[in-house]
């Protein structure tokens, strides 16, 4: 019950902050600061293994995987280049005001930079202590080639999503441009990096953005119930792969990160 218990104050926490004045960060899943669905995620599926040592179980196949996903997608993150980009010209063309907006910046779970990694960090630490010392459980990896194509598949399929979601934006972007450079032929090339900074993502992207988001949350939620009451119920896929309902819950993490990615 660690994990939940966990989960349940980082929740509380953050609906608390989301509604105090200020709190609400618009276009971004729950109204919450970026990265905030992202780092629930994997705070609560790092956490969970401590269900197991507690009971003296083995810890999941599924499970382990996904916690490996989960950390190596989330030190990777960074921001596209076109975010580097604006950045980079914001604070140059108004460096107090870059300056002032940094300190009021909200990061994942309204708490401060790099703390959700340090605190993944502290946590497996914690996980590989007190099984070494304690009750030396199992982490069940099989690792097979199958689970590694599924595995793809997912991302892939994730791909394929953020694709279909893009494409109409990538073509109202162009005809924007398009019809800023026939309006204006000899715009200079300054104006037009601060043209397209000022373009933002249309209506419907944003709130596709933020449907994968909350889906996986909710799709995550209810694998870890389904490993806590111990329920689950077999899906007739593929016959080379062992489909269940918790394990294919689990593999939308794979998906999502192929559809941020």
């Amino acid at each position: 019950m660690i994990s939940w218990i966990l989960a349940f104050i980082i929740a509380i926490w953050c609906l608390v902050k989301r509604f105090r004045k200020d709190g609400k960060v618009s276009e971004y899943p729950l109204g919450m600061p970026r990265g905030t669905v992202r780092a629930y995620i994997a705070i609560i599926v790092v956490a969970f293994p401590f269900n197991y040592l507690i009971v003296n179980q083995e810890i999941p196949r599924v499970v382990t995987s996904a916690i490996f996903i989960l950390v190596a997608f989330y030190f990777e993150t960074r921001k596209t280049k076109r975010e580097r980009l604006s950045l980079l010209i914001h604070e140059v063309k108004h460096p107090e005001k870059a300056e002032e907006e940094k300190r009021k910046e909200k990061y994942p779970l309204y708490i401060p930079k790099y703390s959700v990694r340090s605190l993944l960090v502290l946590m497996l630490a914690s996980i590989l202590y007190v099984n070494f010392y304690g009750p030396n459980v199992t982490f069940e990896v099989t690792n097979t080639l199958i689970d590694i194509f599924i595995i793809i598949v997912f991302f892939i399929l994730g791909s394929i999503f953020r694709r279909i979601g893009s494409s109409g934006e990538e073509r109202e972007f162009k005809d924007q441009v398009r019809m800023k450079l026939k309006e204006t032929p000899r715009i200079s090339d300054i104006s037009m990096i601060k043209y397209i900074e000022e373009q933002e993502s249309g209506w419907i992207q944003k709130s596709f953005k933020n449907f994968v988001s909350i889906l996986t949350l909710f799709a995550i939620l209810t694998a870890l119930a389904m490993y806590t009451i111990d329920l689950d119920y077999d899906l007739l896929i593929l016959p080379l792969y062992a489909f269940t309902v918790r394990s294919t819950l689990f593999l939308m993490i794979n998906v999502y990160y192929g559809f941020r990615e």
